[in-house]
């Protein structure tokens, strides 16, 4: 079993905007250097690919794909961020002041199948986060932006089920 990456299908939708607003890049900061953000998601997949890189190689490969994927949707938000007027730091500014990434955002969990188990929940969470936004955020583009990073984060959720699966000597 594995995951190869391929072209995105639908391509992605270009990086744009209706008009500045402030008040979007503070709400997609979270979505980009959060606890369920795109940085968070970068750094434990990476993390996740090199203690498996000898006892399995393939689920190793697979992860620094996702990583890859993941960063990918960073880039895409903290140029959306830019574009709203906001500065994309590894920070989240929620009611009452920033806080900045830390690495404690990670998980050491070395298990495979709780860590599976992890990425499938902390994929979900992203899922439900971006659907607010997208309820939240009247910009068309931004919108199509955020969908088309569902679509990933759904593919992602069924690589992961399939590697449980496996784990656990289902599949």
């Amino acid at each position: 079993m594995e995951y190869r990456c391929r072209p995105p299908e639908p391509p992605l939708p270009p990086i744009r905007i209706e008009r500045k607003n402030p008040e979007y890049a503070r709400l997609l900061l979270a979505d980009y250097a959060g606890k369920a953000g795109e940085f968070t998601a970068s750094t434990q997949y990476i993390y996740q690919a090199l203690i498996t890189h000898q006892s399995h190689p393939r689920l190793s490969e697979d992860l620094e794909r996702i990583s890859i994927a993941e960063m990918r949707h960073m880039e895409r938000l903290g140029k959306l961020i830019v574009l709203l007027g906001g500065n994309p730091l590894l920070r989240t500014c929620p009611m009452g002041g920033c806080c900045y990434w830390e690495g404690c955002c990670i998980s050491p969990t070395r298990e495979v199948t709780e860590f599976l188990e992890e990425n499938i929940q902390g994929e979900k969470a992203a899922i439900a986060n971006y659907r607010q936004r997208i309820r939240q955020i009247q910009d068309r583009y931004i919108q199509a932006v955020l969908e088309r990073i569902i679509q990933d984060e759904e593919a992602h959720i069924e690589i992961f089920r399939k590697y449980l699966e496996y784990f656990r000597g289902e599949g």
